[in-house]
């Protein structure tokens, strides 16, 4: 790997953090020119601006959340075990928060919508993603009837997800991930006794 490689990806991985932690707004050049180590120009020299830098800190983040749900959705035969791995998957995510600094949809998601409008369609588009691969699953699931749910996949996919992030979110504002945990249990649990054994 090139030095310029390895510079790039060494200011996005401390950068995400920042940006998770303290938002847009709250992360200014002085405190990624500290964490770096790097002077503005170096820092400017891999990234046109602070825009394109959290537009790239956003789609590295959310990267490591997206591959480990294709892995929990995507490499199980049986649809339910899926879903069983999904919800797995938010039971740990303190363990993700821990080491990104925050969830990157709530985080990046919330900052964008007030001053970074193009930063919040790459957010919207990536909820978008997550609720594909959540019908996908679910319509594998309902197509093979290995379980029924009495309305539309991507209808079912949205609330799902909505709930999910719900507790995470409560799990962030509180400190805590109990809020998240007891959300995706129950969820399983509703999942589980409503769409057949």
């Amino acid at each position: 790997m090139s030095t310029s490689k390895n510079t790039s990806s060494f200011i996005l991985e401390t950068s995400a953090v920042l940006f998770l932690k303290h938002g847009y707004e709250g992360t200014s050049l002085s405190m990624l020119s500290k964490a770096t180590g790097l002077t503005k120009g170096a820092i400017y020299g891999n990234f046109k601006d602070k825009a394109a830098l959290a537009d790239a800190c956003f789609e590295y983040s959310f990267s490591k959340v997206e591959n480990a749900l294709i892995s929990a959705l995507n490499t199980r035969d049986n649809p339910k075990a899926c879903m069983r791995a999904f919800f797995a998957y938010y039971r740990a995510y303190d363990q993700v928060i821990s080491q990104l600094g925050s969830c990157p949809l709530i985080s990046f998601g919330i900052q964008s919508s007030y001053n970074t409008p193009q930063l919040l369609l790459k957010v919207n588009e990536a909820v978008r993603r997550i609720e594909e691969y959540l019908t996908h699953t679910l319509k594998r699931g309902v197509d093979s009837q290995e379980f029924y749910l009495g309305i539309p996949e991507s209808v079912f996919a949205k609330q799902l997800f909505s709930l999910i992030q719900g507790g995470v979110s409560q799990s962030l504002i509180t400190n805590d991930m109990k809020y998240l945990k007891n959300t995706a249990s129950y969820l399983e649990y509703l999942f589980e006794s409503t769409t057949g054994s």
